[in-house]
């Protein structure tokens, strides 16, 4: 099964120190057991993600997201999560 991505809401908004940061939650499904590869389709470089499973098994991020990739270890096969993220 492949890994299908789909971004559910994206939005801005601004720090108490008038920084701007981006937040996107990305719906990802078809996850394998072990490491997964996931483009996020973003345009830079998430400076950090938060993994909320939606279905069984554990799940952890393996290492830091970069420009183009996230990077998630998944328990099961066809295993699916929201990726919510701030870039």
């Amino acid at each position: 099964m492949a890994i299908s991505v789909t971004p559910n809401y994206e939005y801005t908004r601004q720090t108490l120190t008038g920084a701007m940061l981006n937040k996107a939650k990305l719906v990802v499904t078809g996850l394998a057991a072990g490491a997964n590869t996931i483009p996020h389709g973003l345009p830079r470089a998430p400076l950090n993600v938060m993994i909320e499973p939606t279905s069984a098994g554990g799940f952890h991020e393996t290492q830091p997201a970069d420009a183009t990739n996230i990077y998630i270890t998944a328990d099961g096969a066809g295993a699916s999560v929201n990726l919510i993220v701030e870039y």
